[in-house]
């Protein structure tokens, strides 16, 4: 039903991503010296990914305030609001990633184990994003300025992450090596988005063990401390709907 109506329909979910990435390698040839192999492989599979998360987190924010009708009139667990945006938004990420098998296939990537690190960093990156949707839609119910917070976020967050870059470049070019680890602590997505990288083409992604332990068991507390915070306020939040 999305594309209901549309003369290209599904082409509509590749294209987008098809066409910032052709900006982006463009850029890349021209202001940048460092060498990728799967540059473009990697630019693609990086947009896809952050536009996953980035509708999670908005579309999440804003779930209550947008079905506050259907609140209204009846009780049922709110949370299936978000588990809903997170399962389309997975669908739909899903039907995307179609775009990579010719890419791999030009590339010569063959799968190998470590392909396992491609659902895995799927599956943490919806949990961070439901995990802080469960805390901003709470927030939204009294404060309709945070849905453009974490808009703006999202759009510095896509610069200061490797969406359109690998991780070396920044951490081993832009951030002095003291910062390096705060800048992971700091942005789980970077580790995440690595990861996937990692799972698909079968490179190296050079974060340490603890790194990846410390992300992923923050993950982890942040998703269910949103889901208690969201069971125990959503009763009081609706009535500010």
């Amino acid at each position: 039903m999305r594309y209901h109506g549309s003369v290209l329909g599904y082409a509509w979910s590749i294209l987008e991503p098809l066409a910032l990435t052709v900006t982006f390698y463009i850029l890349f040839e021209i202001l940048s010296e460092s060498a990728d192999p799967h540059r473009p492989l990697n630019i693609l599979l990086g947009i896809l990914i952050w536009t996953f998360f980035s509708r999670l987190c908005i579309q999440g924010t804003v779930a209550l305030q947008r079905n506050s009708g259907l609140i209204q009139r009846v009780y049922f667990p709110r949370e299936l609001f978000h588990f809903s945006i997170a399962g389309f938004q997975l669908i739909h990420l899903v039907l995307s990633l179609f775009i990579l098998i010719p890419m791999m296939v030009h590339y010569d990537i063959i799968p190998s184990v470590s392909i396992l690190l491609f659902p895995a960093s799927i599956l943490l990156i919806c949990m961070l994003g439901l995990g802080i949707s469960f805390f901003t839609c709470i927030l939204q119910t009294r404060m309709r300025d945070i849905e453009h917070i974490i808009q703006v976020g999202l759009r510095i967050g896509f610069y200061l992450t490797p969406v359109f870059y690998n991780l070396e470049m920044i951490t081993s070019q832009r951030i002095p090596a003291a910062y390096v680890d705060a800048y992971l602590y700091a942005n789980p997505m970077a580790t995440y988005l690595t990861m996937a990288r990692s799972g698909l083409t079968g490179s190296e992604m050079g974060i340490s063990q603890h790194h990846l332990m410390v992300t992923i068991i923050g993950t982890i507390v942040l998703f269910f401390a949103g889901a208690i915070f969201f069971s125990r306020a959503e009763r009081k939040a609706v009535k500010y709907l």
